[in-house]
């Protein structure tokens, strides 16, 4: 999978990237709604933060592509 760095980004990436964009929306709305967050609100915040930076790190970097032998032995060609 091509990176969003790369000349032609894959529709992966794209899609994780935009994935990650919402989930920070959404925190940051939260976070605007809450005028004294709880402990309830807090633990959902630190859990969609690290899910969003990692999301954008993915899409910015790519996944490696599988070998290509590895298909050819699963599928006997």
């Amino acid at each position: 999978m091509n990176g969003l760095i790369s000349g032609s980004p894959s529709q992966q990436a794209v899609r994780m990237a935009l994935g990650g964009f919402l989930l920070l929306v959404v925190q940051s709305l939260l976070l605007l709604l809450a005028a004294a967050p709880g402990s309830d609100e807090r633990q959902l915040i630190w859990v969609l933060t690290p899910l969003a930076v990692a999301a954008l790190a993915l899409s910015l970097i790519g996944f490696p592509d599988p070998p290509a032998h590895h298909w050819r032995r699963r599928h006997g060609q």
